[in-house]
């Protein structure tokens, strides 16, 4: 990209940062430090090579290594790196606990320090030895004492559940294909993933549901965060030769991008569910005149209306465009970059939208900007239009932060 100058001063900002310590009382977010913190180090060193940022690096995770003292070796939720101790809660959600693995083993490999290693492997162990009714679907909370899943919790490939299932497969990618229980627990997941939450609408729109709380019924709304799960299964239909979830990767990223086209703003809602043509008939007699019909004739419509720069669906599309090579991937991608450009810029950056189906310029505005709009948003859509040789997929596996780390060959 050309940006030395602005790197090089960002690497002299990291090299005055003390990641083992923090402001007096302050908890450190284990799950967030992990997944950009010491993935971006790790992502960074793997690309320059600079001792500076693997010592870095391993500062960051010996300071939250604290976290995995309990008697599971899942790690809680917070942690004070300060008085070296862990947060007293025990329950955490899925994403929180299974998705380290990738980052402490990376860490292990490039430092030679095999307890980084052991880490990731005692949480991988505890999360699947945990009872539960479906063996490839699992409640989106555990205990790090007991390791025991809440089993009164959803099941979804959604919120605090969502990252978990991809380390399945990018362990295995990580690992050059040469430990087979990761490829065995992504496929048994995928397969009941298949049965058990994707759903077809009326109007022919494929999506992934969830099983609400107790299993006491099925949600038929989609979550911005699960379109991340086409782009797995496109990646997962590559790298084991699967050319079925590739026609399911395909449909899935088609209702994603929906979801943004069916909007004034060509941003896509937080949430997106499904109605009959009988249920939007009965929905459209309560739209006052000119105001916006939110469910459309497809049945298809915003829930929950906000757009806060996530980059679930151009993840998907950079990754299946790498994989098929067909360019209406890049074009729904463009296109999605355009409506970011018209309604989410702001003079000091970039900023969420409050709804997606309004498009006034002056009080739709979330005064936030992510800091995944610029780890994985823009990443991803600088990566689709880039030669397919710039971090290949052969080569690399990203962390669910959108940072590369070489396949261990």
């Amino acid at each position: 990209m050309e940006l030395e100058d602005e790197y090089a001063e960002a690497k002299e900002f990291v090299r005055s940062i003390r990641f083992d310590r923090s402001p007096a009382g302050y908890k450190v977010q284990f799950f967030e430090m992990t997944i950009r913190a010491l993935g971006g180090l790790l992502g960074a060193y793997e690309l320059d090579r600079d001792p500076m940022l693997l010592e870095k690096a391993r500062q960051v995770g010996d300071s939250l290594a604290y976290a995995f003292d309990t008697a599971t070796g899942l790690p809680t939720v917070n942690v004070d790196v300060n008085s070296k101790s862990k947060e007293y809660s025990s329950r955490i959600c899925i994403a929180e606990a299974g998705t380290l693995q990738l980052e402490f083993k990376k860490l292990g490999q490039v430092t030679g320090d095999n307890k980084y290693t052991k880490y990731a492997e005692r949480a991988n162990e505890a999360i699947e030895n945990g009872e539960r009714k479906y063996k490839g679907l699992y409640p989106a909370f555990i205990d790090s004492d007991t390791g025991k899943f809440d089993s009164s919790a959803e099941l979804s490939v959604g919120a605090m559940s969502d990252s978990f299932y991809e380390y399945h497969l990018k362990q295995h990618i990580l690992h050059g294909g040469k430990e087979p229980k990761f490829m065995k627990r992504y496929i048994t997941s995928v397969e009941t993933v298949k049965e058990k939450l994707v759903k077809k609408s009326e109007s022919g729109f494929t999506f992934i549901g969830k099983l609400v709380a107790s299993e006491s019924g099925f949600s038929d709304e989609m979550e911005h965060l699960a379109c991340f799960y086409p782009g797995l299964l496109a990646l997962g239909a590559k790298v084991l030769d699967r050319p079925q979830d590739l026609v399911l990767a395909e449909e899935l990223a088609r209702t994603c991008y929906t979801s943004y086209t069916m909007t004034p703003t060509g941003l896509g809602p937080e949430r997106f569910g499904f109605k009959t043509k009988e249920q939007v008939n009965e929905y459209n007699k309560y739209v006052y005149p000119g105001s916006t019909r939110v469910f459309n004739d497809d049945g298809m419509g915003g829930v929950d209306s906000r757009y806060i720069l996530r980059p679930e669906t151009l993840e998907t599309l950079f990754i299946l465009y790498r994989v098929t090579g067909d360019p209406k991937y890049q074009e729904w991608g463009w296109n999605i970059f355009l409506a970011i450009e018209k309604h989410a810029k702001v003079e000091a950056g970039y900023a969420g939208v409050q709804d997606v189906y309004s498009e006034s310029s002056t009080s739709n505005h979330i005064d936030a900007m992510e800091s995944f709009f610029l780890a994985e948003t823009l990443k991803y859509l600088y990566l689709l239009f880039s030669p397919t040789d710039v971090i290949s997929l052969d080569e690399y596996v990203f962390n669910t932060e959108a940072h590369p780390f070489r396949i261990i060959k």
